[in-house]
């Protein structure tokens, strides 16, 4: 089901709950693509580009509630690890270009849109809502066909609803923020 963005001054959060899950399979699309490997260096720069208009500050410098940060981060579960690693958005988006040498095909899949668990929306301004988002982000590496490596990470991601008084009236700009990693199998 797609949504539309146009709404009276008065936020209708339905609609606002059901855009939000489309950005972030939005994103996710995007990242399946920037790392498959049989996609050309030029369009997974594309889809680069993409996902990161897709991040408040566009994956770089940004500020929150008078804080100034340098851009928004992820974190990297892996089973081969202990610890999440934290990374710039715009980083790992290039690691997922870069840095997958080890595999010779590369599946990131995600929830289905529907089975996105969003939290209440807050409001924090006038005009600024956040909420988070829940989903599932399976990662498979094979090497000649065979499964190496895989793992399924529950993320969350936080999300960011601003209101913008245009000449047709109030729309609301949905960005992403900082995605953590809850739970790994």
């Amino acid at each position: 089901m797609l949504c539309t963005l146009a709404f009276s001054q008065d936020i209708d959060d339905t609609v606002i709950k059901c855009r939000i899950p489309e950005v972030v399979g939005q994103l996710n699309d995007y990242i399946s693509i920037i790392a498959d490997k049989k996609q050309s260096l030029n369009k997974k720069l594309q889809y680069k580009e993409k996902a990161l208009n897709l991040f408040i500050g566009k994956g770089y410098e940004y500020e929150v509630d008078s804080v100034k940060k340098e851009g928004v981060t992820l974190e990297v579960a892996s089973k081969n690890r202990k610890q999440t690693r934290r990374l710039l958005i715009r980083d790992y988006l290039n690691n997922l270009i870069n840095r997958l040498d080890g595999y010779t095909d590369v599946k990131i899949t995600a929830t289905e849109i529907a089975s996105i668990k969003l939290s209440d929306l807050i409001q924090v301004s006038t005009n600024l809502w956040v909420c988070e988002c829940d989903f599932n982000q399976a990662f498979e590496g094979m090497r000649d066909g065979r499964s190496v490596y895989r793992d399924i990470t529950t993320k969350r991601i936080k999300c960011y609803v601003t209101a913008e008084d245009t000449e047709d009236g109030w729309e609301y700009i949905i960005k992403l923020g900082n995605i953590y990693a809850i739970d790994l199998k």
